[in-house]
């Protein structure tokens, strides 16, 4: 974790104005290179002498994986990455290893990012399964010295809102062993699912809007300020499901119209450029609510942003 740090570190350190020499700059670079490699050697020795169970590991993969999409503005190799290692890593040391104490931590520390990774990708999440969805009542209900946020709650529904995304491609993709008799009553069923997310989601965001007048939260509060891009992203995101896909078309489904799509899309764009001023979120956090804005701009402006 030690050389997975540094590289982390140096990579940052290189693109900043406190080193105004070019040489000085490429020589941060360099040396997170280096120590980056040396971080995958020892990482992979540790693999081979199976200990997998260690917190430092996982903690050594996601610096890996973040230490990659700097690297590569694509995100190809921290997908990768962290799906085929940090996920598979966690799955591995399975949900007991989480409910309590640094791997409590850990775990709560991944969740967004494989959340942000189900989002964006294709391939379901680990998340879905009941025995990971339980998990996250057992750590709120054992762990009675934890400073809650209403935030886990809203991931908990961006986690049921993958999950019927997915569903929905599994029942439509070209390869669909679903039997066209049974197709539209399974998605008649996804728009259903759709629609009680939909209402817990509206919920959610009058509870936490309370929660926080009651609390007297700072309005540039970090958590709270994802929290609220969250909400919005997500809330573009379930109607994106079935906005795109006809056979939709002769059901109700939880779509949002245009104008209220609209407002989400203004408040991403604004409480984003709030966060990336006064926060240390990490960039990377705003990918999916941008990318989900990106996709319904409709003024020159917001492209521009």
């Amino acid at each position: 974790m030690y050389q997975a740090s540094i590289a982390l570190g140096a990579l940052d350190l290189s693109r900043k104005s406190m080193l105004p020499l070019p040489q000085e700059r490429k020589g941060a670079a360099v040396g997170a290179l280096a120590a980056y490699h040396t971080s995958i050697a020892e990482f992979k020795a540790e693999i081979v002498s199976n200990s997998v169970q260690q917190d430092a590991n996982l903690w050594t993969t996601l610096l890996l994986g973040l230490f990659e999409l700097m690297y590569d503005a694509s995100g190809e190799g921290w997908v990768k990455h962290f799906l085929y290692g940090t996920s598979k890593m966690l799955q591995l040391r399975g949900p007991e290893a989480h409910v309590t104490g640094s791997g409590r931590t850990l775990f709560l520390t991944v969740r967004v990012f494989e959340i942000c990774r189900a989002l964006i990708y294709p391939e379901p999440s680990f998340l879905c399964q009941p025995e990971w969805v339980s998990l996250m009542t057992r750590i709120w209900n054992e762990g009675l010295n934890i400073v809650w946020h209403p935030k886990e709650l809203l991931f908990d529904l961006i986690i049921k809102c993958t999950s019927i995304s997915h569903r929905v491609w599994d029942l439509l993709k070209p390869d669909s062993k679903c039997p066209n008799m049974l197709l539209h009553e399974a998605l008649f069923e996804l728009a259903a699912e759709g629609f009680v997310v939909r209402s817990a989601l509206l919920d959610w965001y009058a509870n936490f809007q309370q929660w926080s007048a009651n609390r007297g939260t700072p309005e540039h509060n970090p958590q709270s300020i994802l929290a609220t891009i969250y909400y919005h992203g997500v809330s573009i995101y379930l109607s994106g499901i079935f906005d795109y896909r006809s056979q939709f078309n002769e059901m109700p489904t939880p779509t949002i119209s245009q104008t209220i799509v609209q407002n989400h899309v203004d408040a991403i764009l604004e409480k984003t450029e709030v966060a990336l001023k006064t926060t240390n979120l990490a960039p990377v956090l705003f990918f999916f609510p941008l990318r989900v804005a990106g996709a319904r701009v409709t003024t020159i402006r917001e492209t521009e942003w």
